[in-house]
């Protein structure tokens, strides 16, 4: 009966997506699930998580630095407004290498992936203190693992009529409570990498040269002297594929999420 039941629920969120892809007026997301979307992040584990139509899609990769592999779980989620969380319709699994010479991860195959059952459900839940915890309905592998916001700035944005490109990669903690990305920004001739700075109080990605940011390893960094100037920035995300970016000099300008990617 459960299993009966989990297929039936499944198949009812299915048609509800089909429904909301071809109706004229978008289905809005819930007001209480909006929480959720963000990335968050913990030693060596990111979780992603994106709002499509009526549901959630969830990305959770865990790395292991001491062999360069990984494991990513996949998850098509709903909210449950009774419980305040979101629980899985679906989930798959499965494992990479990664090489740090290339930066290209490789994929194995998929260990599982279908429908869930209601005994193996997994659940995203927001402690008091905005911790977001995950319970795997297969493994229960993340029972004692807690991720924190990082904001959603990977990937490109632009203004092309400002000459501005900027494309950011999420790196990790640089230390126990610094949340890191790399940010490469190009402003008319200047292009520079530097090192961006998450602050959880203000959702805010700080940006500074290496030097400034107290980085150790400055290979791939301009120095400030380097550049001929000043170039601390600070992004703040907008919604709906909105940045600001404001500079230490008084600029102001609005990037727009590019959904192609890198420039080839």
């Amino acid at each position: 009966m459960k299993k009966m039941m989990g297929i039936l629920l499944a198949l009812v969120f299915a048609l509800s997506l089909i429904c909301a892809a071809t109706a004229e007026d978008v289905v809005p997301q819930p007001e209480g699930g909006k929480k959720f979307e963000s990335n968050w992040a913990m030693m060596n584990g990111l979780i992603e998580i994106y709002y499509e139509e009526e549901g959630y899609r969830v990305m959770v990769d865990l790395f292991n630095q001491v062999d360069n592999t990984g494991t990513i779980w996949e998850y098509s989620c709903y909210y449950v407004e009774e419980r305040d969380d979101l629980e899985s319709i679906s989930s798959r699994k499965i494992g990479y290498t990664f090489d740090p010479d290339t930066l290209e991860k490789t994929l194995g195959e998929y260990e599982y992936e279908g429908i869930d059952e209601l005994e193996n459900t997994s659940v995203f839940t927001l402690s008091e203190d905005g911790a977001l915890s995950w319970k795997d309905g297969h493994e229960n592998i993340g029972q004692d693992l807690e991720f924190r916001e990082i904001g959603q700035f990977d990937g490109v944005w632009r203004n092309d009529s400002e000459d501005v490109y900027t494309e950011f990669h999420w790196q990790g903690l640089y230390d126990e409570n610094t949340y890191f990305y790399y940010a490469f920004v190009a402003r008319g001739e200047d292009n520079y990498q530097i090192a961006g700075m998450y602050d959880a109080e203000t959702g805010r990605l700080v940006c500074y040269d290496s030097e400034a940011a107290g980085i150790e390893d400055t290979e791939g960094f301009l120095t400030a002297e380097e550049a001929g100037r000043p170039y601390d920035i600070v992004f703040t995300d907008l919604g709906s594929g909105k940045m600001l970016f404001e500079t230490a000099d008084g600029t102001k300008l609005e990037l727009e999420y590019d959904i192609l990617g890198p420039e080839s």
